[in-house]
């Protein structure tokens, strides 16, 4: 089958020098092997000469373009601060393994091994949910803290089964240890290199400043073309599935002890438990009536009842328990999230 000619909007020199694409570092940070790609020095620092970016960026498009249009699997890596977001960005948009935190040491030279911590991600995000009402909240702690810690290095390469193929790198002086092990088996490295990195390390290196967060995502909106047009996305639905296999197993949960409450309260309590929290008993002591109700019933969005999930919100009545800022300051949660919660929980039995 003949491959498709890949067409795509590059950027123009003005638009790469607008985005601040040309600043280098400082001329006692730089590498020799860069001096091609050096338009002159300016007040202590190098100028990249943008005038080469476009070609090798569309060098680099031709190869992603190729790569991907065999389904080749690709993973993105940038974890410094002004490329993380838009990584992860790209990774969950385009159905593509991405690494925005920490490199996991040993993701390709080691994947054996590291998929073992990469599949325990997984059993412990179900093993948490089907555990919260069996181990003690020290322990249901415990297992959060190493479940966010897990998500942190390894939620972007769930669900990859075997190493990727091509291998897109911001920075590829600070990512040197992923560059390292991709060069070590043979993986091909597209790299936005700044002028303190080594070109040579670099199958298909564009030259640009690679701290400027308009520039990184300037150079990466022309790899998104590629992989809007030509990515199977298969990684979508996976994720998705999974997202959904998680909210449905916390509503089983939810069910299960909602009626394991019920059968266990006194016959008298039964009929009364969805009148209020609290109610006098006969004998005139204010007694607790249990009644869960699980966050599924609020129709919220998969991904917000997710995050919900993670921070251990699991009933409506643990929401009603927090303030607006107790919620805004869950993970991944936010003002806006917070507001549209609060305003649900409110709405919801009128």
């Amino acid at each position: 089958m003949n491959k498709e000619k890949i067409s795509v909007v590059f950027p123009t020199t003005e638009e790469l020098l607008k985005s601040g694409a040309q600043f280098g570092h400082s001329t006692q940070r730089w590498h020799p092997a860069f001096a091609p790609y050096i338009y002159r020095e300016a007040k202590g620092i190098h100028i990249i000469d943008v005038r080469q970016t476009v070609p090798a960026l569309e060098n680099a498009v031709d190869f992603l373009g190729a790569a991907v249009q065999k389904e080749a699997r690709v993973l993105i890596v940038g974890t410094k601060k002004q490329a993380a977001g838009i990584v992860k960005e790209m990774g969950e948009k385009f159905g593509i393994f991405y690494v925005n935190d920490k490199w996991p040491s040993g993701l390709l030279t080691n994947f054996k091994t590291v998929s073992q911590s990469i599949q325990k991600l997984q059993r412990l995000q179900e093993l948490h949910i089907k555990k919260r009402y069996v181990l003690p909240k020290k322990e249901l702690l415990s297992m959060q803290r190493e479940i966010e810690k897990l998500k942190a290095r390894f939620n972007g390469v769930m669900f990859m089964d075997r190493l990727p193929q091509v291998i897109i790198v911001i920075d590829t002086k600070y990512e040197k240890i992923a560059v390292k092990e991709a060069r070590a088996i043979g993986i091909p490295v597209v790299g936005i290199i700044d002028s303190n990195c080594d070109p040579r390390l670099i199958d298909y290196p564009v030259p640009s400043n690679d701290d400027a967060i308009k520039a990184i995502r300037l150079i990466l909106g022309v790899f998104s073309e590629v992989l809007s047009k030509y990515s199977s996305k298969r990684l979508v639905p996976m994720r998705e599935q999974f997202a959904k296999r998680l909210a449905e197993l916390n509503r089983s949960i939810e069910e299960e002890h909602r009626i394991k409450v019920a059968s266990e309260l006194p016959v008298e309590q039964k009929t009364e438990t969805t009148v209020t929290p609290r109610e006098e008993s006969k004998s005139g002591r204010t007694v607790r009536v249990t009644s869960f109700r699980a966050i599924s019933e609020l129709k919220l969005p998969e991904t917000v009842l997710e995050k919900l999930t993670q921070a251990g919100i699991t009933s409506i009545e643990q929401i009603k328990e927090k303030s607006f800022e107790e919620l805004k300051s869950l993970k991944g949660i936010g003002a806006k999230t917070a507001e549209k919660i609060i305003s649900v929980v409110q709405k919801y039995g009128k």
